[in-house]
């Protein structure tokens, strides 16, 4: 897609992971999201097992703590190896249109939310630019709860928007990432 010049057009840091065939998924993610919105950096490939969750058991929808960055290769260390990336994207596209791209993006390239703990592919809206999206609760949805907890989604971001600012924090991806590092 051109550059989106469109009114309104603000920078979505997206988070992707993988736990099943992840050196096919990512990739392809890649390309879809190049079509569907303008696409401006991505990180490096973060590789490792599941991150625990508050009580101390592995979270199989939870993507890994970056342990280490990798070529875009298959990984074979361990049974359960999450890939985690993030990408920085230029949309003026609302955030319910946004989710249901990426809901079509995760489908057509295989993720069956009935198999939970096998995710091919997993897209999340992790931060846009500015905003504060809130459920029909007012539980926070964006930016994602994970960005200022876990080092999947911290550090990949940092990398592709260091100094864009997490809306309710007012601190920058780098300095997030750092204090989870």
């Amino acid at each position: 897609m051109p550059r989106d010049t469109r009114e309104g057009a603000r920078r979505v840091v997206l988070g992707l992971g993988s736990n099943h065939h992840a050196e096919k998924a990512i990739p392809e993610a890649l390309e879809l999201l190049g079509y569907e919105f303008d696409l401006l950096v991505k990180s490096s490939r973060y590789v490792g097992p599941p991150e625990l969750d508050s009580g101390g058991k592995h979270d199989q929808e939870a993507a890994a703590s970056p342990v280490a960055a990798t070529a875009d290769g298959p990984v074979t260390e361990g049974p359960v190896v999450y890939s985690n990336m993030a990408v920085l994207v230029r949309t003026a596209e609302s955030y319910g249109d946004i989710k249901a791209t990426l809901h079509a993006l995760e489908e057509e390239l295989g993720r069956d939310r009935s198999t939970p703990g096998v995710v091919p592919i997993d897209i999340d809206i992790l931060l846009i630019e500015g905003e504060i999206i809130r459920s029909s609760s007012k539980k926070v949805l964006v930016p994602h709860p994970d960005l200022t907890t876990k080092r999947h989604a911290a550090i990949p971001s940092s990398e592709v928007a260091p100094a864009l600012r997490h809306p309710l924090t007012g601190a920058r991806l780098a300095e997030i990432a750092a204090e989870l590092a």
